[in-house]
């Protein structure tokens, strides 16, 4: 089955240009460790941005520069895709916001999609921090008994009465990766946004509201996202205390 793996990193805050792209470069290195139960060609970088490209490129990264229009992540793997002219069965985007994802989840990611032909997706969640539970930038994930997203928020999900963290409930914390059935990628820009896209600002919703499915796996990752300039330092201590270049 092959596969493309885009990185799509963020335009960082201004004055933080300097991080987006040697943590997206980070991605596509640590990918390259996959197993070889499915065929990866052509990683490459997705961006709008002449500096994040140029930065990119300085790695020793292909970029493909994609439109300003493009308004998510997947709209631009979409672009990336077609600009790249070839044919694959999956197109795996890695968030820019998520360097550390290890290569274990890609390939669970990449199977997941491969054993559920009714899904045109797939993602992973790991456990949420309780410090996590109201941070708008740590998106929450609610999974049906069967594997397939059921929701995604910003807020915490589920909500109870009390308004207060459940320790003993299971909350799940969606991580910045996700694999596409390549038809459907080339769908999903034709589908006009939905209220509840629009409301949460996260692109999964539009693939839940018009009634597709989307297979999630669970693994244990401690996430380590960049979401704002303060996870930047965290990041690079945790690569230093766990020897990652």
């Amino acid at each position: 089955m092959p596969t493309c793996i885009i990185a799509d990193p963020e335009v960082p805050e201004p004055g933080h240009r300097n991080y987006t792209c040697p943590l997206c470069f980070i991605s596509l290195r640590r990918q390259a460790s996959c197993s070889h139960s499915w065929q990866a060609h052509d990683p490459v970088v997705a961006t709008d941005d002449d500096k994040i490209a140029e930065c990119c490129r300085g790695f020793g990264a292909d970029v493909v520069m994609t439109s300003e229009s493009c308004r998510n992540g997947t709209e631009r793997c979409n672009e990336a895709l077609q600009k790249l002219g070839k044919q694959y069965d999956v197109v795996v985007n890695i968030q820019g916001d998520e360097p550390l994802i290890e290569p274990e989840i890609i390939d669970g990611i990449v199977k997941a999609l491969q054993a559920a032909p009714d899904a045109v997706f797939s993602t992973a969640v790991t456990s949420l921090k309780p410090e996590d539970a109201f941070d708008p930038n740590r998106v929450k994930c609610a999974v049906d008994n069967h594997g397939y997203a059921i929701y995604f928020s910003r807020g915490l999900i589920p909500f109870n009465k009390s308004g207060k963290v459940n320790p003993q409930f299971p909350y799940l914390l969606h991580l910045g990766i996700q694999s596409f059935d390549s038809k459907f990628l080339k769908i999903y820009p034709e589908l006009p946004p939905t209220p509840l896209q629009m409301e949460e600002d996260l692109e999964q919703l539009k693939v839940l509201e018009n009634g597709y499915k989307m297979k999630v796996i669970k693994v244990d990752h401690e996430s380590h996202g960049v979401d704002v300039p303060d996870d930047v330092d965290k990041t690079e201590r945790y690569m230093r205390e766990h020897n990652l270049h």
